[in-house]
């Protein structure tokens, strides 16, 4: 059963997820701690030898949310088991966790790494807000960020943040109850022009999951074998790769 408190979308029993991460060493895990303090659990995802890291963070008076620290990957096409694991989630394939929305950490002082990740994590539709940690250090390098200019670029918010120092950190829990207010508004712009890649294999891959993006439909294409789907929906996509000679290491070149 599903209510609704100030836009945030709730379902009794169950707390609003919000899904952790970024390129290792972007500061991910300071944020974590920060974010969560004491409130923290750590076992092993099912299956495999990689952390489960979870905690609980008070973000308002009204609003609590789980945190969930995901292994740091660099990208949506894994190769280790941890990068399998984040990617899981990340595409909604993991039957344990769902999340909400993510939290994606990026090291401002490699920008250019870091918003490719970003630009995948935003053509998933999911809602996304972005820390900014490394600031001091981009700074150094000579690097000028225009956040604001950034935001509108992205079509998500974006704060700078310092977690070992504690800053930033009270800007960015508003942002992040303010974006679960405003769940429905996740940027409608596709950085990867899908259409012109595998315009038709996409759409009838949405024929089947009519609810998830261009982007993601890819990734059903991609990686399907590695999905809990049933076996006629394992035929099916691969009749639709097979019927528009889709080319999985092409599209995802």
């Amino acid at each position: 059963m599903q209510h609704f408190k100030n836009g945030i979308r709730r379902t009794l029993g169950k707390r609003f997820n919000i899904a952790l991460v970024g390129n290792p060493n972007s500061g991910k895990s300071s944020l974590f701690n920060v974010l969560t303090g004491l409130n923290q659990k750590v076992g092993n995802f099912p299956g495999v030898t990689v952390d489960k890291k979870t905690g609980i963070s008070t973000l308002s008076e009204s609003f609590t949310a789980n945190i969930i620290d995901l292994p740091g990957t660099y990208s949506l096409y894994p190769k280790r088991a941890d990068e399998w694991v984040a990617y899981k989630v990340l595409i909604g394939q993991d039957e344990h966790l769902k999340p909400d929305m993510v939290l994606l950490v990026a090291d401002a002082s490699n920008l250019k790494r870091n918003l490719l990740f970003c630009s995948q994590i935003i053509d998933l539709k999911i809602p996304v807000v972005v820390a900014f940690t490394m600031m001091d250090l981009a700074k150094q390098k000579g690097t000028q960020i225009d956040i604001p200019g950034l935001e509108r670029e992205l079509g998500v918010s974006i704060v700078a943040i310092n977690p070992r120092k504690n800053k930033g950190i009270q800007p960015l829990k508003k942002i992040l109850e303010t974006t679960a207010e405003n769940m429905l508004q996740i940027p409608a712009r596709d950085f990867i022009e899908i259409s012109k890649e595998a315009e038709q294999p996409v759409i009838e891959v949405q024929k089947l999951f009519p609810e998830i993006s261009n982007y993601k439909a890819i990734h059903y294409l991609i990686n399907h074998e590695h999905f809990e789907l049933s076996k006629e929906t394992q035929e099916a996509i691969e009749s639709i790769e097979e019927r528009n000679k889709f080319n999985p290491t092409k599209t995802q070149a």
